[in-house]
């Protein structure tokens, strides 16, 4: 070997050793900013759901980006509560997180309501566009008033109807049917326009409301209707598409004014990512789902656009209802949201 080559190897050699110091050193000054962390994370839904799933890719995004440091475990099925317990526990401090749906936490962020208005959305594009334009990001900022902080938002979905009486193909068929419904006043109306007998339980009440028959039926996705096994104790799935149920990802205040900026960056890149893994599963789940349901058992349905027609006509009141309160600039900008994805379609 020449004197040449020796030396053309000894200096790579010193320079891949000076690379690797300043990057350790550039790693160990960013570490320093990243604390031993236990974070407890709230979801009402099964670790199979999308949900679940993505809180799992999560947690698992933070401990790569964190060395481990960070540590976030998801408890799942409510067992940390249902939603509106969760949420008050991460208000008071008492847990990290939780996720909760828009409808949920419209308790503590009333202008969220604005996602639980009847019929608004045709698709998921539309939907995306008003959650990661400038409606969804100012309504995430009014958490911080509200001792919580909004990191992201994820979804379940469009909503649909299952029950154990008939088929529903026409507005008369919702007659007097008892379906459960999110505790929430606007799904109430909803459902009081089109004639059903609307009874808001918690979620983990409802498979046994449904198994004792002290409710015909329930309003959910497709994907919460397969985990939580609604399909072995319905008979019809009928497809409404009422509304669209975002779900806002939810940190304790208290717990991230004692995070130093790097730690919340983590948290927010994390919840980014997790939100795109989450809409990629979700979607796909989504579009295989309604075969499991009917190689279950059950019997699926859509409404013909004149029904839908008619459906969208009794519950418009319930909008101008809310419109108000609300406030007429965001339900517009909402609107206008919406229709420049529509114009913008092929």
């Amino acid at each position: 070997m020449s004197n040449t080559t020796t030396s053309r190897k000894l200096c790579n050699l010193a320079l891949a050793a000076i690379t690797g110091l300043i990057a350790l050193g550039s790693t160990s000054v960013h570490a320093q900013d990243i604390q031993e962390r236990k974070i407890k994370f709230s979801y009402p839904v099964t670790k199979d759901n999308p949900m679940g799933l993505a809180i799992d890719k999560f947690a698992q995004i933070v401990s790569d980006k964190t060395a481990g440091k960070m540590k976030v475990t998801g408890y799942a099925n409510a067992t940390l509560g249902n939603e509106i317990q969760s949420m008050s526990s991460v208000q008071g401090g008492m847990l990290e997180m939780a996720v909760v749906s828009t409808a949920g936490a419209a308790g503590n962020v009333k202008e969220l309501a604005i996602f639980d208005l009847p019929f608004i959305f045709n698709n998921e594009k539309e939907a995306d566009a008003v959650v990661d334009g400038e409606v969804g990001q100012a309504l995430l900022a009014k958490f911080a008033d509200k001792n919580l902080i909004g990191l992201c938002y994820m979804d379940y979905g469009f909503r649909q109807v299952t029950n154990s009486k008939h088929p529903i193909t026409r507005l008369e068929d919702f007659n007097g049917l008892k379906l459960r419904t999110l505790q929430n006043r606007v799904y109430i109306d909803i459902f009081t326009a089109l004639g059903a007998t609307p009874l808001p339980l918690p979620y983990p009440e409802t498979y046994t409301a449904l198994e004792t028959k002290a409710i015909d039926g329930q309003e959910s996705a497709y994907q919460v209707t397969k985990s939580s096994s609604y399909q072995d104790i319905q008979r019809y799935l009928t497809e409404t598409r009422h509304v669209y149920l975002p779900a806002v990802i939810l940190v304790s205040k208290k717990l991230w004014d004692k995070m130093s900026p790097a730690e919340h960056e983590v948290l927010q890149s994390s919840c980014k990512e997790a939100q795109t893994y989450h809409r990629e599963v979700s979607r796909k789940m989504e579009a295989e789902v309604v075969n499991d349901l009917v190689k279950a058992g059950m019997q699926f349905n859509t409404i013909e656009p004149a029904e839908h027609a008619r459906m969208v006509e009794v519950t418009a009141p319930v909008i101008e209802k809310y419109k108000p309160e609300l406030g007429a600039d965001l339900v517009n900008k909402t609107m206008e949201t919406i229709n420049q994805v529509r114009k913008s379609a092929p």
